[in-house]
């Protein structure tokens, strides 16, 4: 079980809490503290997230359209909103009427809440866990998200639980666990890093100075980064003893990514969902990312390679992307 692997961090950091509590607070503080850069460090997202959404979408109104234009969506680990903003900008938004925007970080929540007044649909917003909403949707859409759920076994049975029969599940943005050490990928992966390390790079003189020196001295000088304000959160609440490196708290945030502190754990693969979501059809899985980065961070003619193997559907880039309806 992937908590598990927490224990080792949470000896070294000091802390008194359980793996669960552990995974739990960590994660909310660092989404909390997130909340605030998410739209601008992710602006990547845009474009290429709404291509794949739309292909997704197109994948389900060729299998099936949806009878009603009442749908009602839940957007679980909703973070800003920008999941469902998405997803209303696609041929599925003129389906759907009511939206529940869900999430752990209740300033996560605020930034969706904010976008969600500008779409023209009824919503809600819950801070919390899919527990929490105790009602059936017709759509749910899971954005970036179960890389982060640690007991996975347990979060596909409460989707399925909540999401009506005849339901769309979407889910996107996930490591692709079934090709992210495939040997194509990896010689691709490779051949886009040679040609980044050739391009021109301004130096400064801080990039010479060690990383860990270099953070020490920032926050000597009071220039925290936000990983300095997660650990000094951590540390007043006594979530902490020690400070963590971003690298270790993303071993725990990111809980099915590979990190240098956890190399078991390599993404979501596809053979895990079809065995955990045997209510579910599948009616399409798609990957993107073949260079390890999104289309729009691509340079020179790879976003033209990148739109090729998207067009051919090749499995083997670096996320996963499916739909499904529930039987």
């Amino acid at each position: 079980m992937s908590y598990q692997s927490l224990l080792p961090l949470i000896q070294k950091t000091g802390s008194a809490l359980s793996p669960e509590q552990f995974q739990e607070r960590i994660n909310i503080v660092f989404h909390n503290f997130e909340a605030k850069h998410y739209d601008a460090m992710h602006s990547d997202m845009w474009g290429s997230l709404q291509e794949q959404i739309n292909l997704l979408v197109d994948d389900l109104l060729n299998y099936k359209k949806p009878e009603s234009k009442e749908l009602k969506l839940l957007d679980i680990g909703c973070g800003t909103g920008l999941s469902t903003q998405i997803l209303l900008h696609s041929q599925l938004g003129a389906y759907i009427s009511e939206l529940t925007l869900l999430d752990t970080s209740p300033v996560m929540l605020q930034h969706a809440a904010v976008k969600a007044k500008t779409w023209g649909k009824k919503f809600h917003t819950i801070n919390g866990y899919l527990a929490d909403a105790q009602e059936q949707f017709d759509v749910i859409i899971i954005s970036s998200v179960l890389h982060h759920i640690p007991d996975l076994e347990a979060f596909l049975k409460q989707v399925d639980q909540t999401l009506r029969s005849g339901g769309i599940l979407i889910h996107i943005q996930d490591p692709n666990g079934d090709y992210i050490n495939s040997e194509t990928y990896l010689q691709r992966k490779n051949e886009y890093e040679k040609v980044l390390s050739v391009l021109p790079q301004k130096r400064k003189l801080t990039d010479f100075i060690p990383k860990p020196l270099l953070k020490f001295i920032k926050r000597l000088l009071g220039r925290k980064d936000y990983i300095d304000h997660i650990n000094d959160q951590l540390l007043a609440e006594k979530t902490i003893k020690r400070r963590m490196t971003s690298d270790e708290i993303w071993s725990v945030t990111d809980i099915h990514v590979e990190t240098k502190n956890d190399t078991l754990n390599k993404g979501i693969s596809l053979r895990f969902l079809q065995n955990q979501l045997p209510n579910f059809t599948l009616i399409k899985m798609r990957s993107y990312g073949f260079y390890g980065f999104l289309k729009s961070d691509l340079k020179g003619d790879y976003a033209e390679k990148e739109s090729r193997f998207i067009a051919e559907n090749q499995l083997d880039g670096r996320n996963i992307a499916a739909v499904w309806m529930k039987k």
